[in-house]
């Protein structure tokens, strides 16, 4: 709603900007044509014409002058002006021709006979020449009492289309205008400029190019803009007069064409994996980029006779490509909004964004070329409207629609993003969960060979040397009789460990009591401490728990100097904490011991608590319980 009322707000602006025009002193009936075809005349061969009634009167309904393609003709306009009511007084005016890319233009003032030059300005002279400065071709007038005052306005414009805005006005008038006209331009720039920044942060940040091609469609579409309204001359080079035979109105529209049809493959993620109309788009631009190259080229070099074919030349292949890049852009968004329904390509709403946004567009893009066929016919028009106000319009409301697509494209795609992220991250588990249980299913199959096969053995070779022993009882004999116990005795110890009871038999608590008493009476005494009301966990989590307190219990008591281990597992309301601590050294964990840990922690989405000081080493498991009900 914000986006909308600012684009009214802009668009009310602009009309005030470009349809009241408060104290214009109408031409209607009083501009006088005349061509001469052979742009030899002199002024005052020019001025004998007038006066043998050779000048037609204007036709046009409104200030818009069309002439039609100009081959090397000069155009002449004549008006004549009264003098003021009050002969102590003096009346200023501005003139002023409302189109930047005229060639060549001189105002010449004639009264009493005297002539006098009031200006000699055109875009391929330096800007400071102008008689005002001003974006377009402003002429100060100044009407002295006596006799009336005539005005030759002497214009050339070869090989192009001639067509322009003669409009007269009081200058206090003229200047409010122009005041008014300068600030919606601020305005409008401004909000450009923001845009652009905003997007080019956004592509530092996220290092997506889509953001890189809309700031360069915005930069070109608004030089072009700037181009066709005077004020690139006017601010950007105006010491570059040369820059103005490049045909920068034209050659912006090409580049920024190469922009649009980018940012559209980004942004309705066209690619030639699932697109057939990528290669047809792809062609296009890389026509476009070389007859901008070859463009380009043609002006820097200017070969002999390039000025009666390139003006028609460029604005042939932009009324050519104008229907081209219609045409691919609705294909596209047509083929684009098809796999958004069938589920083969995201963001259907993304794609009626910009169809909006091409709506809007492509009307301004059809009013200006109606205009432009128009001008070249030498046709009136019934409307006062430059063709970049049409396109300046036309850019605002896209901004609207693009950036409102841009905004839910960014969000869809961080939704898309996290989604993406929590999968990887359930797969992972559930791989960490495939290996840990095929550890323990091996865990179990090592500890039944161990208690079914190897156990039995011992036992054997126990009985054949109890047997030995009742008739030969040398040292050597009881000797290996005793470690035969011992071992018997270790394998009993690891066949538990390996096989543990939680699973199957026993508490959690349980579990650890029992393998905290077994391990304390074969090495460092080791205290076990269980406060709480005990919560059910499942097996899987039972069976991590108990082996990362073996583990640790294990690891505690080869620690230098300790003396004691106290292994706590305690019970609250919602999570559960198992501690193993010791009274050694501080001693780091092995590299490998520590990942073993940490991949059971995650998989137990447990925080895991690692400190070693003087006073000691401790490590805590926190567990979070998803069901707090008592077992």
């Amino acid at each position: 709603m914000k986006n909308a009322s600012l684009f009214w707000f802009l668009l009310l602006l602009a009309h005030r900007s470009y349809a009241q025009q408060p104290d214009e002193i109408p031409l209607w009936g009083r501009l006088y044509h005349f061509v001469d075809s052979t742009s030899r005349l002199t002024l005052e061969q020019v001025m004998e014409r007038q006066r043998a009634g050779q000048f037609r009167p204007s036709v046009s309904l409104t200030n818009r002058q069309d002439f039609g393609y100009n081959t090397t003709a000069t155009h002449w306009l004549f008006f004549e002006l009264d003098p003021p009511a009050n002969p102590s007084e003096q009346c200023q005016l501005m003139l002023e021709i409302e189109y930047a890319n005229l060639d060549e233009l001189e105002l010449i003032e004639v009264q009493s006979g005297q002539l006098r030059s009031l200006g000699l300005t055109g875009d391929r002279f330096l800007y400071r020449q102008r008689p005002y400065q001003n974006n377009n071709y402003v002429f100060p007038i100044e009407v002295r009492p006596g006799a009336r005052t005539g005005y030759f306005l002497r214009v050339k414009q070869p090989h192009a289309i001639l067509s322009f805005f003669a409009k007269l006005w009081n200058r206090p008038a003229f200047v409010a205008s122009d005041r008014t006209e300068y600030f919606a331009w601020g305005i409008y720039i401004g909000i450009i400029c923001i845009v652009a920044t905003l997007n080019l942060v956004l592509l530092l940040a996220l290092r997506d190019w889509i953001y890189l091609w809309y700031s360069l469609y915005l930069h070109f579409i608004t030089m072009h803009l700037f181009s066709d309204a005077g004020l690139g001359f006017q601010y950007l080079w105006p010491a570059l007069p040369r820059i103005n035979e490049f045909l920068p109105v034209y050659l912006y529209v090409w580049a920024a064409m190469l922009a649009q049809t980018t940012f559209m493959q980004y942004f309705i993620h066209q690619t030639r994996h699932n697109s057939r109309m990528f290669r047809w788009v792809y062609a296009f631009k890389i026509f476009v980029a070389v007859s901008l190259g070859i463009a380009i080229g043609i002006y820097w070099l200017k070969p002999l006779g390039y000025e009666t074919f390139m003006y028609q030349a460029v604005s042939l292949a932009t009324s050519l490509f104008v229907p081209f890049i219609v045409l691919l852009t609705i294909l596209s968004l047509v083929e684009a909004n098809r796999l958004a329904r069938s589920g083969a390509a995201p963001y259907e709403r993304v794609v009626r964004y910009y169809g909006y946004a091409l709506a809007v567009q492509f009307t301004g893009y059809m009013v200006v070329a109606v205009m432009n066929f128009c001008q070249a016919q030498g046709w009136p028009l019934p409307f006062d409207v430059e063709t970049y106000v049409v396109l300046g319009l036309s850019v605002l409301a896209d901004l609207v629609f693009f950036t409102y697509g841009l905004t839910y494209r960014y969000t869809q795609g961080q939704q898309r993003n996290q989604q993406l992220a929590l999968s990887v991250l359930q797969n992972r588990q559930d791989a960490q969960k495939q290996v840990i249980g095929s550890l323990e299913d091996e865990r179990r199959r090592l500890a039944q060979d161990l208690h079914d096969d190897v156990g039995p053995l011992l036992a054997t070779a126990k009985g054949y040397l109890s047997r030995l022993a009742r008739t030969d009882h040398t040292p050597l004999l009881l000797q290996a009789q005793t470690l035969l116990d011992e071992a018997a005795d270790e394998l009993r110890t690891l066949s538990h460990q390996l096989l543990p009871k939680p699973a199957e038999q026993t508490s959690l608590a349980s579990a650890i009591a029992e393998a905290t008493r077994k391990l304390g009476n074969r090495g460092v005494p080791v205290l076990f401490v269980c406060m709480g009301d005990e919560r059910p966990l499942d097996s899987q989590q039972e069976q991590l728990l108990f082996s990362m307190a073996t583990q640790l219990i294990r690891n505690a008591q080869k620690h230098p100097q300790a003396s004691e281990v106290t292994v706590q597992l305690l019970y609250h309301h919602d999570q559960l904490n198992l501690s193993v601590e010791d009274d050694g050294l501080p001693t780091a964990l092995p590299e490998t011991d520590a990942a073993n840990l940490n991949a059971k922690a995650n998989l137990l989405k447990a925080g895991l608590m690692i400190d070693a000081t003087e006073a000691g080493n401790s490590v805590m498991v926190n567990v979070f319980i998803t069901s707090p009900t008592p077992a």
